[in-house]
């Protein structure tokens, strides 16, 4: 048995408030707010207030674009027709009990963005939601919202409403909800036959983010769009559910880790097409049934057919989605976005052969296992399609998967072979290994342990082996990739990618940043031998990106920060 004495420690890094959060660019309006000609306050005058006495006022009397300071402000907000709110980073609505955070009913053409809306907590009681469409409201657009624990829902859409957009908005629950965990309804009921014809709504990178349980959305009656969505809450019983004469396009959504993706429910929806999707440790069932209508409007798509695609859309749904837009007035600049330390991987071969090697980050506070109250022994879970124990060729990548922490100040992992990387998620406590083995890597079996510290009644450790082989198939070996190596993985001017091939034949490589986009592409005829390309990161934006390579018989996947 094969294993190195390179020791990985890994601490959970908790930042000083708002130091890692990405500033989200100024996303155009897509969708069937876009066929409704939401306008919003524009045109009309524009005030700033700082006080919830003059943002109830002007949002009741319509006709402004208001732009709200930073502070709390105690619902509920009426809004009229052609109004735009705007926040400041830092401006929240909280909810009342019995009423709304935010009210938009039987009013036209409104625009409301970056606020953070705090709800009392989820109850049984059909009490208000959230945030309230209501009573034939049309040409809404709520943009970049962070939306958790509305009494009843998050945000509903209902009575005829038409001609919404929801996009680049958080949904989920915490602890203060204790029943009714279900996030947003289009349709409420199966008798309000004046529904039909209305409720067109399109919801695109959202994320539907721990503690919600069904209704991602629950649709009646409307021609609902749902494209490019994140879905990994842990507690989930459904997502997408096709409700009675619903009309539903789900298409290049990523869910992971969920229950029942595609809800067919009773069976009594108008049609349900389901394309373009990726799925990931789901369980129940991800198609569907019957054509679903043709959008009036033209919105581009994040593929999301591969892995390396999938989670560059993934990651930035998680950077950019909730309240993240820049104060109004901030021109938006690349260099203004900080990737998240998740984004950042270390691979176990580039670093020294020490027993106290620790990533961190200067601008980052590290803080002692002393200052986290634990009371119940660490927990270690696995997740994601590749297994723990796997077999490797070397040169090639292994099946990737993760681990989450619970009750712990971090974890170490020991043991991974050469080239193999880890991907470290603080805000979900996740350790992700991915990556290609050396081809330089000895065959062997490398037994690797991943041990949580800091728990001060049990540590959980979880192992696996991942084994090595230097033999593949006769056709595979004859154009074997191997040694495909970035260097360095966080790039400040350049870097030089390197792979060796037997064989002279056709290879592709492809740089794909956090949104899918495939940003750099070239295709040539590679010689026997090694092969090296310099890649100058100037005429790159700041930001995470995925290199992916592809030859005649395999695909590398690496991941690269530029500054």
């Amino acid at each position: 048995m094969r294993t190195f004495n390179k020791r990985i420690v890994i601490l959970m890094l908790i930042a000083f408030n708002g130091l890692f959060a990405a500033v989200s660019p100024d996303f155009p309006m897509a969708g069937w707010a876009v066929s409704g000609n939401t306008t919003g306050g524009a045109g009309y005058g524009e005030v700033t207030v700082s006080n919830v006495t003059d943002l109830k006022s002007y949002a009741k009397a319509g006709n402004k674009v208001i732009y709200v300071k930073a502070g709390t402000y105690a619902g509920q907000i009426d809004v009229g027709s052609n109004v735009t709110l705007y926040g400041y980073p830092g401006a929240i609505i909280t909810q009342p009990n019995g009423q709304s955070a935010i009210k938009i009913s039987g009013v036209s053409n409104v625009i409301i963005r970056n606020f953070i809306v705090k709800g009392i907590g989820a109850v049984d009681i059909d009490a208000n939601d959230c945030v309230q469409i209501n009573s034939s409201a049309t040409k809404i657009w709520i943009d970049h919202l962070d939306i958790y624990d509305g009494q009843d829902g998050n945000l509903d859409i209902v009575n005829a409403s038409d001609y919404v957009t929801i996009s680049w908005t958080k949904f989920s629950y915490t602890s203060a909800s204790s029943d009714h965990q279900f996030s947003n309804l289009i349709g409420n009921s199966d008798s309000k036959t004046t529904d039909s014809g209305h409720l067109r709504v399109t919801l695109h990178h959202n994320w539907w983010a721990d503690g919600v349980k069904e209704r991602m959305p629950r649709v009646r009656f409307g021609r609902v769009h749902v494209a490019n969505n994140l879905f990994d809450t842990k507690t989930s019983s459904s997502c997408v559910r096709a409700g009675y004469k619903a009309d539903l396009r789900v298409e290049n959504n990523v869910f992971i880790g969920v229950k029942k993706p595609i809800d067919l429910y009773e069976g009594d929806y108008t049609a349900v097409s389901v394309s373009g999707n990726y799925f990931e440790g789901t369980s129940g069932n991800t198609s569907g049934n019957k054509t679903a209508f043709t959008p009036s409007y033209n919105m581009p798509l994040t593929d999301v057919s591969n892995p390396a695609k999938a989670y560059a859309l993934r990651d930035s749904i998680k950077n950019f989605a909730g309240a993240t837009l820049p104060a109004p007035g901030t021109v938006y600049s690349s260099s203004s976005v900080i990737p998240s330390s998740s984004s950042f991987v270390s691979s176990s071969s580039s670093l020294p052969p020490s027993s106290s090697s620790v990533i961190s980050s200067s601008s980052s506070a590290i803080v002692s296992s002393s200052s986290i109250e634990v009371t119940e022994a660490a927990i270690l879970e696995k997740h994601g399609s590749g297994s723990s124990n796997q077999t490797v060729v070397a040169g090639e990548s292994i099946a990737s998967f993760y681990y989450t922490w619970v009750n712990a100040f971090g974890v170490t992992v020991e043991g991974l072979p050469l080239g193999v990387s880890y991907v470290l998620d603080e805000e979900k406590k996740n350790v992700y290994i991915e990556g290609t083995v050396e081809s330089s890597t000895p065959a062997g079996d490398y037994t690797f342990t991943v041990t949580t510290v800091g728990n001060p009644i049990t540590n959980a450790v979880k192992s696996g082996t991942i084994k090595v082989t230097s033999t593949t198939s006769i056709e595979s070996s004859y154009f074997k990739t191997s040694g495909f190596q970035i260097t360095p993985k966080i790039i400040q001017s350049e870097a030089s990618i390197t792979f060796n091939l037997k064989k002279q034949g056709l290879v592709s490589l492809s740089i794909i940043d956090l949104s899918g986009r495939e940003v750099f592409s070239k295709k040539w005829n590679a010689s026997t031998g090694m092969n090296q390309m310099i890649v100058n990161s100037s005429s790159f934006t700041a930001g995470v990106y995925y290199v992916q390579l592809k030859t005649p018989a395999s695909e590398s996947i690496q991941k690269i920060v530029i500054r």
